[in-house]
C-alpha cells in the first residue's frame, strides 16, 4: 500500500484482509466505477419492449437469452476473480449467443422501394439523450450543433460494440457479428496471446525509451528480418499518421526539396502536413497546395488505363513522369512521391506490377525518394509477400516504408523504416527526435507478440489460402450478377466493384450502401470504399475462415438476387439470365 496515492490512504477501511491491499482497493474502485457507469446507463438509455429469455425475433429461430459479457481468463488481473470464457463451437470460435432483434434500416434514398425485402420495418431506434453539458460528438448521435466532423458506421441504427473475439464483434445485447472490414485488429480482436503480452509488461514497467531496453531492440531486430537489407534503421511511434508526418520530414531533409507527388484519392492520414498530401481530403477542405502534385490512380478497372491496355503500368508511370516534367518546369523541386502499396480508400485498388519500379526511377532522377504506405496492407495481409510492395517485384524496394495499426492489433504503435543515408541526414540537422510512448516497452511488447502470432498461426498462407477461395467465390457471383463490374484483390485485401450500368461502369453507390445494410441485418459488417463509395471492402482479421468466406458470400448472393426480382433501381438490377 505503500506505492498508493496518498490522498487514498484516508479512505482505507480498518478491516484487514479481504479488504485491505492494492488488489482489494483496486477492486473496490473498479466495481464503483462499473456501478456509476451501470446508473447513468439505466438513467440514460431509453426502455427497451421487453421479451421473455429463449423468445426468437420475427423471423429468427429461438435462441437463448444472451449471456453477460465476460473477460476471458487471459485477461485475469491478480486478487480479482475472472470468469470464464464464453464456449467455443465445434469450429473453435466462440459460440454465438442468442440474436435479439434489430429494427432494420430506414431511408435508403432512392431504394425506399425496395422495403418490401425486410418486412416489419420500423423507425430507426434513438440514442440517449445527452446528459447536461455533455456533447456526443458522433455522427447519427448529434444532431445539429455541428457534430458531424465524426462517423459513426450505420449513423440511422448505430451498433454499440462491446466486445471481440477473433474476427466476431458482440454488441450489448449479445448479437455477434462477423467483421469484415477490421484490418486493425490484424490477427484478432483481443488475442489472448496479445493481450497478455500488453499485461505482463504494464505489470513491470512502460516508460520512454530514453532508457537501454530489450523489447525495442529485439522489435527492431525481428523487423528487420521481413525487411529488404537496406531498410534497416526504425523509428517508433504511436501511428500511422505520425508514421507518414515523420517519412515527409525525412524526405525533405535528406533531399532538401519541398514538394510531393501522390496519387489521386490517396488518404495518409489526418495530421495537417498528411492531409495536404491527402486528394481525399484536401478537395473538400482548404483545396490543393501548390508543392502538392496530383498523378492519376493507377486503376485498370475504371481509369485513364484499364485492362485492355497493352502495358498498363508504363502507362501510368509515364502520367507520373509528366507530372514530375511539369514541376521542374516550374522551377520546384520533388521531396518525395508517396504512395499507399495498394490504395484502398481509391477503392482497393491493386496496382499493375511494374508500375512501382518505373515511378521510383522517374522520382529518383528527380533527386525525391519513394515512401511507401503499408499502413493498411502490410503484415502479410496481402498472402503472397509479406509486404504489399513487394508485390511489385524483388527488384523493387523503397526509400521509406511507413507501418501503423496492424503491427500492434489496436495497441497504438507504428514504425518508419528507412536507409541508413535518409537517417543520416536527418541526424545532421542536430534536433533530436524523441516520441514519448513511440517504442515503449509495452508497445515493442505488444509488437513481438504480433509477429510471433503471424508466424505461429501462419496468418500469411492463411491469407493467402482463405484470400484465393474468396475471391473465387466472389467470382462466381460476378457472372451471376450484372451489378459486380470488377472484383479484384489479393490475400484478405479485396474489393467488389458494383456499377449501374456495364457499359459506362457508373458507380451504384445507393446500391452498394443498401447491400452494407442488408449485411448488417444478416450480422455481417462490411463497408464502401472508393471515390463513387461502390467498392465493398473486405480487409477481415487474418483469422477469418473459409467457413466466414461461404457465409458471406451466401448472404450476399441472397441479397443481390433479392434486388433483381424486387429493387430494379439500376440497369444492371434490370438484367436477368
Amino acid at each position: 500500500s505503500a506505492q498508493l496515492p496518498a490522498r487514498c490512504h484516508g479512505r482505507r477501511s480498518a478491516r484487514e484482509g479481504r479488504d485491505s491491499g492494492p488488489e482489494a482497493w483496486a477492486a473496490k474502485v473498479l466495481r464503483r466505477r462499473r456501478g456509476a457507469v451501470r446508473a447513468r446507463t439505466t438513467h440514460a438509455r431509453p426502455a427497451r419492449s421487453p421479451r421473455s429469455p429463449g423468445t426468437s425475433a420475427p423471423g429468427l429461430a429461438r435462441a437463448p437469452a444472451p449471456r453477460p459479457h465476460r473477460r476471458s481468463r487471459q485477461l485475469r488481473v491478480r486478487g480479482v476473480p475472472a470468469a470464464a470464457s464464453p464456449p467455443a463451437s465445434s469450429s473453435g470460435c466462440p459460440a454465438a449467443p442468442g440474436r435479439p432483434h434489430r429494427p432494420p434500416l430506414t431511408g435508403l434514398g432512392p431504394l425506399e422501394k425496395a422495403s418490401a425485402l425486410a418486412p416489419g420495418r420500423t423507425s430507426p431506434r434513438v440514442g440517449p439523450p445527452a446528459g447536461p453539458g455533455l456533447r456526443v460528438i458522433q455522427e447519427g448521435t448529434e444532431s445539429s450543433d455541428g457534430g458531424d466532423s465524426c462517423r459513426l458506421f450505420y449513423p440511422e441504427d448505430p451498433i454499440k460494440i462491446v466486445r471481440g473475439q477473433g474476427q466476431y464483434l458482440y454488441d450489448e445485447q449479445g448479437a455477434e457479428y462477423l467483421d469484415c472490414v477490421n484490418n486493425v485488429a490484424h490477427v484478432g480482436h483481443c488475442h489472448p496471446l496479445v493481450v497478455q503480452a500488453a499485461h505482463e509488461q504494464n505489470q513491470v514497467l512502460n516508460t520512454n525509451s530514453r532508457y537501454l531496453h530489450d523489447n525495442i531492440v529485439d522489435y527492431a531486430q525481428r523487423l528487420s528480418e521481413t525487411l529488404p537489407e537496406k531498410l534497416c534503421v526504425f523509428y517508433f511511434l504511436n501511428s500511422g499518421s505520425e508514421a507518414n508526418d515523420l517519412a515527409l520530414r525525412l524526405a525533405r531533409q535528406y533531399t532538401g526539396h519541398w514538394d510531393v507527388v501522390v496519387l489521386d484519392h490517396a488518404y495518409h492520414g489526418h495530421l495537417s502536413s498528411l492531409i495536404d498530401i491527402s486528394p481525399y481530403k484536401f478537395r473538400d477542405l482548404d483545396g490543393q497546395k501548390e508543392w502538392v502534385h496530383v498523378a492519376p490512380l493507377p486503376d485498370t478497372y475504371r481509369g485513364l488505363y484499364r485492362e485492355d491496355h497493352p502495358n498498363p503500368a508504363g502507362a501510368y508511370a509515364s502520367e507520373v513522369e509528366r507530372v514530375v516534367n511539369s514541376v521542374q518546369e516550374k522551377g520546384r523541386k520533388i521531396a518525395a512521391f508517396f504512395a499507399e502499396s495498394l490504395p484502398s480508400v481509391g477503392g482497393q485498388i491493386i496496382p499493375p506490377a511494374g508500375f512501382f519500379q518505373e515511378v521510383a526511377e522517374h522520382i529518383h532522377r528527380a533527386g525525391g525518394v519513394f515512401v511507401a504506405d503499408e499502413i493498411q496492407v502490410g503484415f502479410g495481409r496481402v498472402g503472397q509477400h509479406f509486404w504489399a510492395f513487394q508485390l511489385q517485384g524483388e527488384d523493387f524496394v523503397p526509400d521509406i516504408v511507413t507501418m501503423g495499426k496492424s503491427i500492434g492489433n489496436g495497441h497504438p504503435v507504428a514504425c518508419v523504416a528507412t536507409t541508413q543515408a535518409v537517417a543520416r541526414a536527418f541526424e545532421a540537422t542536430g534536433v533530436e527526435y524523441f516520441n514519448t510512448f513511440g517504442g515503449s516497452p509495452v508497445s515493442c511488447a505488444v509488437g513481438l507478440a504480433v509477429l510471433d502470432v503471424l508466424e505461429k498461426e501462419q496468418l500469411q498462407a492463411h491469407a493467402a489460402s482463405v484470400g484465393s477461395f474468396l475471391m473465387e467465390l466472389l467470382r462466381q457471383q460476378k457472372a451471376k450478377h450484372p451489378i459486380i463490374g470488377d472484383v479484384r484483390g489479393t490475400g484478405l485485401f479485396i474489393g467488389v466493384d458494383l456499377i449501374k450500368d456495364e457499359a459506362t461502369r457508373t458507380p451504384a453507390t445507393d446500391e452498394a450502401n443498401y447491400v452494407v445494410s442488408r449485411m448488417k441485418e444478416n450480422y455481417i459488417l462490411l463497408s464502401t470504399d472508393g471515390p463513387g463509395r461502390n467498392v465493398l471492402k473486405f480487409k477481415p482479421p487474418m483469422c477469418f475462415s473459409v467457413d466466414n468466406a461461404r457465409h458471406v458470400v451466401a448472404k450476399m448472393d441472397a441479397i443481390l438476387t433479392n434486388m433483381e426480382e424486387k429493387v430494379r433501381s439500376c440497369e444492371t438490377l434490370r438484367l436477368q439470365p
